[in-house]
């Protein structure tokens, strides 16, 4: 964190912001200066889903986090104090989400920043075999809760003058990989869905792009809800060591990085973009190269 205070005077909503890219981003912003107010399933929500949505939908979301443990909203606000406020939400339900547009404006004033960041998936299996519960929801939290969190921001970016829409896609956006059909069709979505956004807003100074991380040290990856037990951290930063040209695991807050960028004004000319964050895989030709590579 560098406290250079670039969100100085700004007001950030983050969804999924409870851990993984999401708290990387609440931290940052906080510490940039912006006031955050930030939304996610809080422990007792994520482990009554299965009561509400059935066990396959719920599947895809987190049911071993703890009250008062790392992944706690109620306790993220607590410790980074005044300038973040946690709100529980299943962004799914628009009344819901709505209602953490409207502590927004009761809260902080307004709204300059929104972050669409909550995400599930990435590994359904097959597209002949994946469930159509699982399917739907990850569209329902992935695709149609970006959209809607977007009609929410408009007016009230519009009321500030304008301000920046950045949403999390994936490099699942831009390449075909096997077992991801729903969570990649998901994230191409929202790369459109940014596009459009970007043309919309353009006239009053509102922009739209979206980030496409890829394989980065999550929760969704080594504490994966789909699994009994995750893989473990250091296992999967090890692993993701491997997987693209540069010899290094992407972590949260290189994601977060870039967000802060396209969320500050030093990014004022750009909109309509997607950056991929992915240590060069998705320009890497051929990975058998990687070996003979110059100064390897």
């Amino acid at each position: 964190m560098t406290g250079s205070k670039r969100l100085e005077g700004k007001v950030a909503l983050i969804t999924g912001g409870a851990s993984g890219i999401g708290l990387s981003t609440v931290e940052r912003f906080v510490a940039e200066g912006a006031k955050v107010l930030f939304c996610d399933l809080d422990p007792g929500q994520g482990k009554a889903l299965a009561g509400q949505i059935g066990d396959v939908a719920s599947s895809l979301h987190h049911r071993r986090r703890e009250v008062g443990g790392d992944n706690d909203g109620h306790a993220i606000a607590r410790r980074l104090g005044p300038a973040a406020s946690f709100m529980p939400c299943d962004i799914t339900d628009p009344a819901a989400l709505g209602a953490v547009f409207e502590a927004a404006q009761s809260h902080f004033g307004g709204l300059d920043i929104l972050v669409n960041n909550a995400g599930v998936g990435g590994g359904e299996i097959s597209i002949e075999k994946c469930d159509q519960a699982l399917f739907d929801r990850t569209i329902d939290v992935n695709l149609r809760a970006v959209w809607q969190g977007m009609k929410y921001a408009f007016p009230m970016l519009r009321r500030r003058g304008g301000g920046s829409i950045v949403t999390t896609s994936s490099i699942s956006a831009l390449l075909g990989m096997p077992g991801q059909g729903a969570y990649g069709a998901s994230k191409a979505g929202v790369l459109q869905l940014t596009r459009v956004a970007a043309m919309e807003g353009a006239r009053d100074l509102i922009r739209a792009n979206a980030v496409c991380p890829g394989g980065i040290v999550t929760p969704i990856i080594y504490d994966s809800p789909l699994m009994t037990d995750g893989f473990g951290k250091a296992a999967v930063e090890q692993g993701l060591a491997g997987t693209q040209p540069l010899p290094i695991a992407g972590q949260p807050e290189d994601i977060a990085n870039a967000i802060l960028w396209l969320a500050s004004d030093e990014s004022r000319f750009v909109t309509g973009q997607s950056i991929a964050v992915d240590g060069g895989l998705t320009a890497e030709f051929d990975s058998r190269h990687r070996a003979t590579a110059p100064g390897r």
